[in-house]
């Protein structure tokens, strides 16, 4: 009986799972804001805050000491987050939302598929150092946004977007950038994505 009862209670938490909505809200003006919220729960996920715990702070007092350089040593790679969290500007959004792209078509596209955007409103002002400039970032940056916006919001559930790029020709004028982007995704989803990965990360590794 102990068996069945648990059984049932994983049923009916699976049940449960599956009318969870992960909301996502992003914003970028001369920064990236993402907030998640999972029911009555909200975590900002952008920008980060750098803490340092104490042992770090001990370990800066100290003085630092000399240590031997290792061979093939690789750095690590930044993760999806923190290269959005360092970028800045015009071209910064343009090529996080192209990086976005790609992900879409490649690793992400079964997961993105159960993404439903709610909104997704992006403006940017194109300005160059001189007209002949901007005129040449315009169509550089039109081509490879719009293309990207479309993988993104055709891929997902949308019902539509507004986006818009424009030059200004204006000596005085200053390149800027608006987005306001709303979008979920149920834990259900998520969780049979994670189990798929794994489930192919864990053939390959027994092919070995």
């Amino acid at each position: 009986m102990i068996a069945l009862y648990i059984f049932l209670f994983l049923v009916l938490l699976f049940t449960l799972l599956c009318f969870v909505k992960l909301e996502f809200k992003a914003s970028y003006t001369d920064a990236f804001f993402l907030k998640l919220k999972v029911l009555f729960l909200t975590f900002t996920l952008l920008p980060m805050q750098k803490k340092q715990s104490k042992k770090q702070e001990k370990q800066k007092k100290k003085i630092p000491k000399k240590k031997k350089e290792t061979k093939n040593k690789k750095p690590k790679k930044p993760s999806y987050l923190k290269k959005l969290n360092d970028r800045r500007g015009v071209e910064g959004l343009i090529s996080a939302v192209v990086e976005l792209s790609k992900l879409v078509t490649s690793t992400l596209k079964g997961l993105f598929e159960k993404v439903v955007i709610e909104r997704f409103d992006i403006n940017v002002t194109i300005v160059g150092d001189d007209a002949a400039d901007t005129a040449l970032k315009y169509g550089r940056i039109c081509g490879a946004f719009y293309s990207a916006v479309s993988v993104i919001c055709g891929t997902a559930k949308c019902d539509g977007y507004n986006v818009m790029v424009t030059p200004d020709f204006d000596d005085e004028a200053k390149a800027s950038v608006k987005a306001d982007v709303c979008f979920y995704i149920r834990v259900a989803y998520v969780l049979k994505y994670a189990i798929k990965v794994l489930y192919k990360l864990f053939i390959i590794r027994y092919k070995r």
